[in-house]
This record gives structure tokens, sequence and C-alpha cells, in this order.
């Protein structure tokens, strides 16, 4: 038998096989563009809703950002809209002297953001509020025991400070200066640091 012949007796007898496997590879291939195109239209609508109800809040109705967090916390809790919405609502329920409902908002996007620098912020609004609050250990439990950014590192200092314990304020505003900040935020911390001394 001939090079030919095998290659050709090899397609009769497995024909079937490679037009299902091309038929599943085609079906995967259609299924996955679709997801991905729903998953794109799907971003697009959210961010559109999110555009409108962010103007509605410039425009003094704070209304529709109110409820696009409340939606989506339940229906997108990982979208990045939904941690944005979730910043605006805190502010706003703080505003309004309802802190608890700040903590719900900041609170469900330390739990759900994938988002590293939002979850930084929203740590340190809450830790802010705890300290208001004269919540200090929680807002030192917040901020954890070695803070990567510099906020975390200064109101640490500052809770330190607020406890009289001159030390490690000192030492936690020492740390501050070891990252990137602007000429202005240096002057800042020296200032606290000579206070502590």
């Amino acid at each position: 038998m001939s090079d030919d012949e095998r290659v050709i007796s090899w397609f009769e007898e497995n024909y079937k096989g490679l037009i299902v496997g091309v038929i599943i590879g085609l079906s995967t291939l259609f299924l996955y563009k679709s997801y991905i195109s729903n998953q794109n239209i799907s971003q697009l609508e959210l961010s559109r809703e999110f555009d409108i109800a962010v103007q509605s809040y410039q425009e003094g109705n704070n209304a529709k950002i109110l409820e696009f967090s409340e939606l989506n916390m339940e229906k997108n809790p990982d979208n990045i809209y939904t941690s944005l919405a979730n910043l605006y609502s805190a502010k706003l329920m703080y505003a309004e002297d309802k802190i608890n409902s700040s903590y719900v908002f900041l609170n469900h996007i330390i739990n759900h953001s994938k988002d590293e620098d939002i979850i930084d912020i929203a740590k340190y609004r809450k830790a802010k509020l705890l300290v208001e609050e004269n919540k200090l250990d929680e807002a030192h439990n917040v901020l954890g025991n070695m803070p990567d950014n510099y906020q975390h590192n200064e109101l640490k200092g500052d809770i330190f400070y607020l406890e009289n314990n001159f030390e490690d304020a000192f030492n936690q505003y020492n740390i501050v200066l070891t990252f990137e900040i602007t000429p202005n935020e240096r002057k800042n911390i020296l200032a606290k640091i000579n206070l502590v001394k």
C-alpha cells in the first residue's frame, strides 16, 4: 500500500471524528466569542448607567447613584463601576450623618472589589470614619500592620499620635518618607515628625 493510499484509508476511517472535532471546535469558538461580546455589552451598559448616575449626582440629585450602588451590589458585586458608585454613596451617607450606611458601602468594596487601589481608598476612608468615632483599635485593624501605601502609614501615625504613642507615631511617619510623595506632603510629614520628637 502506497503512502497516498494509507492517507486516503486513514481519512476514510476517521472522517467522522474529524468532522465532529471541527464542529465542536467551531462551536466552542463561537460560544466563547458570544460570551465575550455579551460581557462587553454588559460592561458598556453599566458604564452608561454609572455615567448617568454620576451626572445626576453632580447636578445635586443623589438618588440615582444610591440606586445604582444598591442594585449592583447584588447584581454585579465585583464590578469596578459598583465600587466607584459605592465610594460616592459612602460619601453621601457620611454627609447625611448616616455613618453605619457609609460603612456598608465601604465594606462592600473591601470585600468584593478586585481593584487594589479602590480597596485601599475604601480602607482609608473607613479608617478615617473609625478615627472620628474614636474607634482607634478598629482603625488600626482596617489599615493592617504593614500598610503598603503612604496614606495608610500616615493615618496609622496619626492614630498612634492620638493614642499618645509618640514613638510609634514617629516611626510610622518616617515610613511615609520612604515613599515617593510630593514636596508639600513631605513638609507635612516632617512637621508631624517634629511634633512627636
